[in-house]
């Protein structure tokens, strides 16, 4: 659509000027998608990407996608005797996203002011060329957590640097938000249903290891933000 805007215009038979934007699922985006979305970006269309990543797909089923976390409960990484629900860690797909070399990528969350969510969708909306925001959109069936506590996940989520709140411009790491107090994974784990057998007496392993890879990914950002400061 967006190649056929510009030829059109291009032949001078439309005249305003137009942004387009696409919204999709982390199943229609970091999955089924992808190949698309991909291409899109390396060639540079002038749109926007909004992906809603709420960990699973959640519209048919709660099956488990490559954005799910790793051990969460779905109904296709089951928790139980035999299985400690999703083997695999979840994508990064921001962190793909900028390998594309595109003008902007943001990951931002529904937190307490909306500051950061209504910043980054400014700059990817008028910024010139492709943009990508990753959006954390957590579904009270899918996790298993209280609606009215949407925010306070969203909270923990960002403040346990699960889903830390950054933007790459023009290929520079920018940390949007670093948490004074970082807070321990079981803060963002304990509240959700699909998470409660984490808790259970022997697992306890399991969440070293999921705090492990949260440490690991957090210093990797941390590294990225400090070799490009703005």
């Amino acid at each position: 659509m967006e190649t056929a805007y510009r030829v059109l215009k291009k032949r001078g038979k439309i005249k305003e000027d137009f942004k387009f934007i696409t919204f999709g699922g982390d199943g229609g985006t970091y999955d089924i998608g992808f190949q698309s979305l991909s291409g899109a970006m390396e060639r540079g269309h002038d749109m926007v990407y909004v992906c809603y990543d709420n960990g699973a797909y959640m519209n048919t089923g709660t099956q488990r996608s490559s954005a799910t976390p790793q051990f969460a409960d779905t109904t296709t990484t089951p928790a139980g005797k035999v299985s400690n629900g999703k083997v695999q860690v979840r994508k990064d797909l921001a962190a793909i996203m900028a390998e594309h070399h595109i003008p902007y990528v943001g990951q931002t969350a529904f937190t307490n002011n909306f500051k950061d969510l209504h910043t980054k969708a400014e700059k990817a909306i008028y910024t010139p060329g492709a943009a990508f925001l990753n959006i954390l959109a957590p579904c009270p069936r899918g996790w298993g957590y209280e609606t009215s506590d949407l925010m306070d996940i969203c909270r923990k989520a960002v403040d346990t640097c699960y889903w830390p709140l950054y933007e790459v411009v023009d290929g520079k790491w920018r940390l949007s938000y670093e948490p004074g107090n970082k807070l321990p994974i079981e803060e963002f784990l304990r509240p959700q249903r699909r998470f409660r057998h984490l808790f259970r007496p022997g697992n306890e392993e399991l969440i070293v290891q999921f705090q492990q890879e949260v440490d690991r990914r957090w210093e990797e950002l941390q590294m990225r933000c400090n070799s490009h400061p703005f």
